[in-house]
């Protein structure tokens, strides 16, 4: 058997080690990630009681939650033989510079296809360490050309030898990556970590991060539903994107898995919400400003402006309504934190 296809540490092929034959796999990550009781935080907001994933130390050198998804997604294109990789984002996206970190790990060039946002300093770190990694770049001046310029890129690396991975990582195969993690937060749960959530909250910005989430908690057989809040424009129509990658998940899953759930039975439990999404996507809001500020004093974890802060945003607005004063919730920190 091809070692790459399979990892004794993810439950995914512990459960269903047929697949480890299936699919392609390659350990990029430090997992499981912790679950710490955040205690202080829930106190003071008047939750029942509040917990956070740790993805945002997934991996030693560059964490959040890209890592669960480029396992899959880099394995597949080493499986294929593929040499070069082109990827998409925004001009400070935390997933091209995921994707560039591990391409150099494993020794495939990278390229990346930016759209603008605005210039933060958390856009200039990004951008200064795609030039530190060789990260080949394509700039665009938005959504429009995007497709252009990855054919353009594709076409200078070889379009043979190129392998293509969506805005976020977010593919069927991507999503694998999140099934692993309702899997693995069973196992804590199991464990004694920590008592089943009610809610997860967590940013959703392509949904493959929420889709892959909702269709593994439906396997892991835990009654969790999901709080996705958005950060990218409601006409992205994120249920259909959800719809789809579920599907696609759940025939990569077919049929060595048993008890996969219906599409619409996955998406039942995903509330996706634009209440946060203010001015668009990167676009800090009142809200995400002053919850960054909260959870940073509190937890000491660094938030991402556009993604996390947002999450967090939804997070208090749902708390000062009152409606978590007797819920067990779980926020999922998919922000890397390390330096």
């Amino acid at each position: 058997m091809n070692t790459m296809h399979k990892h004794p540490d993810r439950p995914l092929f512990h459960r269903w080690p047929a697949l480890g034959d299936k699919l392609p796999f390659i350990a990029l990550g430090e997992f499981p990630t912790p679950v710490d009781a955040a205690d202080q935080l829930a106190k003071q907001l008047d939750i029942g009681s509040l917990t956070i994933k740790r993805d945002d130390v997934s991996a030693t050198d560059y964490g959040g939650n890209k890592i669960r998804k480029l396992e899959f997604l880099l394995g597949d294109a080493r499986a294929q033989g593929k040499t070069h990789v082109v990827t998409f984002g925004g001009l400070g996206s935390n997933h091209a510079v995921a994707t560039s970190i591990n391409c150099k790990k494993l020794g495939l060039i990278c390229g990346a296809v930016l759209t603008p946002e605005p210039e933060t300093e958390a856009v200039k770190k990004a951008l200064k360490r795609h030039k530190s990694l060789g990260t080949r770049i394509a700039y665009s001046t938005g959504y429009g050309d995007v497709r252009s310029s990855a054919d353009a890129l594709a076409a200078e690396f070889g379009a043979e030898k190129t392998y293509e991975i969506p805005f976020g990582g977010s593919s069927a195969a991507g999503a694998l990556g999140f099934v692993n993690g309702a899997l693995e937060l069973a196992a804590q749960i199991e464990a004694g970590e920590l008592d089943e959530p009610e809610l997860i909250y967590m940013a959703c910005g392509t949904a493959g991060t929420v889709a892959g989430l909702a269709l593994g908690l439906d396997l892991a057989g835990l009654s969790s539903s999901i709080e996705a809040v958005l950060v990218t424009p409601e006409s992205l129509n994120h249920r259909d994107i959800s719809a789809r990658l579920i599907t696609g998940a759940t025939e990569l899953l077919t049929p060595e898995v048993e008890g996969l759930p219906a599409t619409a039975a996955a998406l039942a439990r995903l509330n996706l919400r634009g209440d946060q999404l203010g001015g668009g996507y990167a676009n800090p809001t009142e809200a995400s400003v002053s919850g960054a500020k909260l959870w940073q004093d509190i937890t000491g974890q660094p938030v991402s402006m556009t993604y996390t802060a947002k999450a967090v945003a939804g997070l208090i607005a749902d708390a000062q309504a009152g409606k978590l004063r007797d819920k067990k919730v779980m926020f999922w920190n998919t922000y890397n934190s390390l330096p």
